[in-house]
């Protein structure tokens, strides 16, 4: 199978604060597209950690393996490794003759979260911050909330 997973670098994301975008350049990251990117994709920002707070999650691609981290503004020298994976794990569409990154993250508000029969989100009033969707663009997803100091998964088909 061919595959060809397109990876834009840090600066293509003028918008991280300096002192992430220092960490990731360090690290030697590449910031993975889908396959059916348009725009610069997979840099988020929201109140992950906490109604307010200023957060941002990334996914981070070096030497053939993604990261996705999570900077929470009560650490950001700190990144939380939320999931790690070889980039040709997930592929997805072929476009151009050639298969395609099909990880994707993107930000869900609180009315956003799924339902489910999960007793941490039985109770739908304490879901008062953002979170992060974390899919496979074909296949399924999975929404990481903060909650008590951990990040609690909830696994959907899509």
């Amino acid at each position: 199978m061919t595959y060809r997973i397109r990876l834009l670098p840090i600066a293509s994301f003028p918008s991280l604060p300096a002192a992430i975008a220092a960490q990731l350049n360090e690290k030697k990251c590449m910031v993975p597209q889908t396959y059916q990117a348009r725009t610069p994709e997979n840099v988020i920002h929201g109140a992950l950690e906490r109604k307010g707070s200023d957060d941002w999650a990334v996914l981070c691609s070096v030497n053939g393996a993604t990261t996705l981290y999570v900077f929470l503004q009560s650490q950001v020298a700190a990144p939380i490794a939320l999931r790690h994976q070889r980039d040709t794990e997930w592929l997805g569409s072929e476009v151009l003759g050639a298969y395609g990154s099909a990880w994707g993250i993107s930000l869900r508000l609180p009315a956003q979260i799924p339902a489910a029969k999960s007793s941490a989100f039985a109770d739908r009033s304490n879901l008062d911050h953002d979170a992060i969707e974390d899919a496979d663009i074909e296949r399924s997803s999975a929404t990481h909330y903060f909650q008590n100091g951990t990040w609690i998964i909830l696994e959907s088909p899509n």
